[in-house]
């Protein structure tokens, strides 16, 4: 019982801090639904969407989704960042000297992360219903596609860690997620992969942000078709990701922690 408290202490400061940042509200959430207004309202009239049309209206039915994983994946960054400056500032090797089970103290920043990361989603989703966005889906799909952002923001999380911990200063914690978002940017989160140059088109077809996206967006528009292995795709990246980011979490955490 004290250790879930414990857990629950670390975790609700390191959520305070993020939504009373400026900064991180800026980029994280203020970003996001700039760019998603900036994309339908500016470009979305000029981009084909799957079913041929082209409208701000269609296109905010098909990106969405797409943007939802991409404040996600923005999020991330921000993890990265937190953790660098922890360790970089000594504040986590001032927890560690206080009777607090070591594995709290990073399982807070990762369950911190996730929670800002669904946080900074549902925003977004709210200005995207704003703008005309309507849920076609069952109470169901909304509850998968829940668990499948929450499961995106786990992998990435988890894959943000190693990265924070081994960089250097702040500045570069975060360069990761650059990968992240071309990955989003090269797939079918913002415009279908049929127009793209062939060379790109099969990158895109063939990288994990596509099956990912492409659930999402079934999960709140049934009116989507999608190949039967699809979601079986997504959610074998995912849990594949999760377990091999784990590992290598951990393992740099108790080279640098655990071992002393």
């Amino acid at each position: 019982m004290q250790t879930i408290k414990q857990l629950n202490a670390l975790t609700a400061c390191i959520v305070r801090q993020n939504l009373t940042n400026a900064d991180t509200i800026i980029t994280v959430i203020a970003m996001p639904m700039f760019m998603l207004l900036f994309f339908v309202y500016v470009l979305g009239g000029n981009i084909a969407t799957a079913s041929g049309s082209s409208s701000a209206t269609t296109y905010l039915r098909y990106a969405l989704p797409g943007f939802l994983l991409l404040t996600m994946a923005m999020g991330s960054a921000y993890t990265s960042l937190r953790i660098n400056n922890d360790r970089t500032s000594g504040f986590l090797n001032r927890l560690h000297s206080l009777p607090i089970p070591r594995w709290v103290i990073l399982g807070s920043h990762v369950l911190a992360s996730l929670i800002f990361m669904l946080l900074a989603e549902l925003a977004v989703f709210v200005v995207g219903l704003i703008m005309g966005y309507r849920v076609h889906a069952t109470i169901d799909s909304l509850l998968l596609f829940v668990g499948l952002s929450a499961l995106f923001g786990l992998a990435i999380t988890l894959l943000a860690i190693p990265f924070s911990l081994k960089a250097d200063n702040y500045a570069s914690a975060g360069g990761f997620s650059y990968v992240l978002l071309m990955l989003l940017f090269v797939s079918s989160a913002l415009m279908p992969t049929k127009g793209m140059a062939k060379a790109v088109q099969i990158f895109a077809d063939h990288q994990p942000m596509t099956p990912i996206v492409n659930t999402a967006r079934k999960l709140l528009d049934h009116s989507v078709t999608l190949s039967h292995n699809t979601p079986m795709i997504a959610g074998i990246w995912l849990v594949a990701g999760m377990i091999i980011f784990a590992i290598l979490s951990y393992r740099v955490y108790a080279k640098m922690y655990l071992t002393k």
